[in-house]
C-alpha cells in the first residue's frame, strides 16, 4: 500500500515539523540567541541520502552540466553546515556538561552530522556516539524538574530524543522506541500546559509519522490539533488537511 504522502511530501513536512519554534525564552544558564540559531540550523539543514549524492556527483560530473554542478555544490554546503550544527552544540555542551537539554540536541546533531559522512562512503562513529549521548541525555533528564521556558526539560529532552530515533537508520533498531518516546510526550500531563510552539511540533511530527504508517485518522486528529491551536504550524496544517481529504 502507498504511504499517503509521497516521500517528497514527507521531506517537506519534515523539515517543516522541526524543532527550530522551540526555543522559548530563556530559563537556563546557557545562551539563548546561540542555542535558537543552532537549533535553527540543525532543522533547516537536510541531510543527503547516498542515491542523492551519487545522482548529484555523476551527473555533474559526465555531463558538467551547470545546474548539477550547483547541486553537488550545495549538497558540500549542506554537509558543512550539518557539521558546524553539531560542532556548535558540543562546544555549548562543553561549557555545561551534565546539561541534558544541551545533551540531547548536540547527540541528535552529531547523529545527523554522521548521515552526511556515511552517505560519502566515509567512516564514522558520528552516528552511534550521537544516539549515546541522546540515550544519556534522557537518563539525565527522567529526573529533571528544570524549565526551558514553558517546557519541562524532561519532555523536551523526549522529543528531541524521539525525533532522533525515528531519523536514524532502522537498522539502529531505534524507530520503536522513537514513537513510543512521541507518544509518552503527548500522553504527559504537563503537555497541554507547553508552548504552542512546541505543541505544534509535537503534534506535526505525530502526524508525518501516522502518514507514513498510512494512519490517515490519526495524521488529521494531529493537524487539527495545530490548526484549532492555531499553532506555528497551522498553515502546512491546512494544506496537509487538504491533500487528505
Amino acid at each position: 500500500m502507498n504511504n499517503i504522502f509521497t516521500t517528497t511530501t514527507i521531506k517537506a513536512m519534515l523539515l517543516a515539523a522541526g524543532i527550530a519554534t522551540l526555543a522559548a525564552s530563556n530559563a537556563m544558564a546557557f545562551s539563548e540567541t546561540e542555542f535558537k540559531t543552532a537549533v535553527k540550523q540543525l532543522v533547516n539543514t537536510p541531510s543527503i541520502s547516498q542515491e542523492q549524492y551519487v545522482a548529484n556527483a555523476v551527473n555533474a560530473w559526465l555531463n558538467q552540466d551547470y545546474v548539477n554542478s550547483l547541486a553537488q555544490a550545495e549538497i558540500d554546503v549542506s554537509r558543512t553546515a550539518n557539521q558546524q550544527t553539531a560542532s556548535t552544540f558540543n562546544n555549548m555542551l562543553q561549557q555545561e556538561p551534565g546539561n541534558p537539554l544541551l545533551m540531547s540536541y548536540a547527540g541528535a546533531a552529531t547523529a545527523k552530522s554522521s548521515l552526511d559522512k556515511l552517505a560519502k562512503g566515509e567512516k564514522t562513529t558520528a552516528l552511534e556516539d550521537g544516539t549515546a549521548m541522546v540515550e544519556q541525555a534522557l537518563q539525565l533528564a527522567s529526573n529533571s524538574v528544570a524549565m526551558h521556558g514553558s517546557v519541562p526539560v524532561a519532555l523536551e529532552v523526549r522529543f528531541v530524543a524521539a525525533s532522533t530515533y525515528l531519523a536514524v537508520p532502522k537498522v539502529m533498531n531505534r524507530h520503536d522506541k522513537g514513537e513510543q518516546l512521541l507518544k509518552d510526550v503527548i500522553d504527559a500531563s504537563q503537555f497541554a500546559q507547553t508552548d504552542v510552539n512546541f505543541r505544534g511540533a509535537v503534534w506535526m511530527r505525530a502526524a508525518t509519522l501516522a502518514a507514513e504508517k498510512n494512519r490517515a485518522d490519526e495524521a488529521k486528529k494531529y493537524l487539527d490539533e495545530i490548526v484549532k491551536n492555531n499553532a506555528p504550524q497551522a498553515q502546512k496544517a491546512a494544506q496537509l488537511l487538504q491533500t487528505l481529504s
